[in-house]
């Protein structure tokens, strides 16, 4: 009981929270991207609540349960691309005053890029919609007797309040301070392990005699080329996701945005360290799990004291709110905005626009339910998969075609379908040699994005002055 009751009261203190942020909303711009006005403090801690997902508490801490200190390579892709944003990409992008993914692509390469691009977001916005829900039921279980229907119901209507109601400005504040609890909830829970365990030299002696690989870089299970798939996946595909390249748009600055990356990649580094100490240290307190997504549930209600567990799964809803409500707003906005108003009603009104919003929210979550149901795979694999198809078709356009002028709009396009069917056709034949589809999908679309490039006709210059004007 005390769990549901710490839940509870967390998740209402986050809500009353919201509501208050909310009450600046105006219009559709204040609603999407709180008029590029968030800082550094509310933009870090959204990017970094947005990343580390109910995949990288729920998932993740199984997976190193079960693999060792190897499985530290799911999370390293995610390190390289908090710093590669804070050094390259973040103040680029912000730069373009562009408000969406979808907006930059059409006004970089043109109408039918945003239109596939639009079609592509919202797969996998569903996709990713659906992960949140399963983790859910995964992470409420342990603790409650409803079904699996009731759950998904109950988190669905929480998930479409926090996000209809408040929009962009109160989604980045209430995901700071989930993020904040976040990285409290897991280090709480690791000092706790290290305790019970005598500290971590004795937790590293004790997991080399139950097998020697857990403790080296790579295992039979997790080999190099296994490490660098993962790397790809979170480390260039991530760049093509727009519930996270879209955080640097909303920043108040380039500036800002660049420094928003650097603090979370700071936070990112604290948060996972305390994770592998959680699982790896699992393994030792209460073995023979097998069920990755099931662990976290069992060790937290099982191995540590109450209020430190009730906190843990304060964190990791958390972390699911924060997920789930960028991906509501991100397909909310991509059909209202850069689908409906750019393709059929440019002279929708801000009302419309506003209504239709929530509106869609309200239909993207209860697609996300359904979806929930057909899914099999573990969670960790369900979000890299769906990251994996979008980056494909779009990082190459962030990476490479916002900082090269010599990228054609055919190349550009090109670059998109190629990436995208090669990631499905690579996960279509099982991900041949243990190799990930990111990279294949990845490498092939960026080699079409250049060599295309050479051998089409190059793009107008009033049309890149935008983009580079210094040229």
């Amino acid at each position: 009981m005390i769990y549901f009751i710490i839940v509870v009261a967390f998740m209402v203190g986050l809500f009353i929270f919201g509501l208050y942020i909310s009450r600046t909303i105006k219009d559709p711009d204040d609603w999407v991207v709180a008029n590029q006005s968030l800082g550094i403090i509310p933009l870090s801690g959204t990017y970094f609540a947005t990343i580390v997902s109910a995949t990288s508490i729920v998932s993740y801490l199984g997976y190193y349960y079960l693999e060792g200190w190897p499985g530290m390579w799911n999370f390293a892709g995610t390190l390289l691309t908090s710093f590669l944003a804070a050094i390259w990409v973040a103040k680029k992008m912000r730069s373009f005053g562009c408000t969406t993914v979808p907006e930059y692509i059409y006004k970089r390469f043109g109408k039918i890029h945003s239109l596939f691009a639009c079609f592509i977001i919202l797969i996998g916005a569903i996709t990713l919609m659906a992960a949140q829900i399963k983790a859910s039921i995964a992470v409420m279980r342990p603790f409650v007797s409803w079904s699996d229907v009731t759950i998904s119901i109950v988190v669905l209507v929480i998930f479409v309040a926090f996000t209809a109601l408040g929009g962009m400005k109160a989604v980045a504040w209430t995901d700071t301070i989930c993020a904040y609890i976040i990285i409290i909830g897991v280090w709480a829970m690791a000092i706790s392990y290290l305790m019970q365990i005598d500290g971590f030299g004795e937790l590293m002696r004790e997991v080399q005699v139950i097998n020697p690989d857990y403790v080296k870089a790579f295992s039979s299970n997790i080999t190099p080329l296994t490490a660098l798939g993962w790397t790809v996946t979170w480390g260039i595909c991530n760049f093509g996701a727009p519930q996270f390249v879209g955080r640097f748009l909303s920043a108040t600055s380039p500036e800002s945005a660049a420094k928003s990356q650097a603090v979370t990649a700071l936070m990112v580094g604290i948060f996972y360290i305390p994770l592998l100490i959680v699982g790896i240290g699992g393994m030792l307190i209460m073995p023979g799990l097998n069920k990755q997504d099931m662990i976290f549930g069992t060790l937290v209600m099982e191995t540590v004291h109450p209020v430190v567990g009730g906190l843990m799964f304060a964190a990791v809803i958390g972390a699911i709110i924060s997920t789930a409500d960028s991906l509501l707003l991100l397909a909310s906005t991509t059909f209202t905005r850069d689908l409906w108003r750019t393709f059929i009603r440019p002279e929708m009104t801000s009302k419309t626009e506003l209504n239709m919003s929530r509106a869609i929210t309200v239909i993207i979550g209860i697609l996300g339910v359904i979806l929930t149901f057909t899914l099999t795979d573990v969670i960790q694999f369900v979000q890299a998969r769906a990251v994996t198809l979008m980056g494909s078709a779009m990082a190459m356009l962030i990476l490479i075609g916002a900082f090269n002028k010599k990228i054609t709009q055919t190349a550009a396009l090109a670059s998109m379908i190629t990436g995208f069917v090669v990631a499905n056709v690579w996960y279509a034949l099982g991900q041949p040699y243990g190799i990930y589809s990111a990279l294949p999908g990845s490498i092939s679309s960026g080699l079409v994005l250049i060599i295309v490039s050479m051998f089409t006709k190059p793009m107008p210059k009033e049309k890149l002055a935008r983009f580079f004007p210094e040229e």
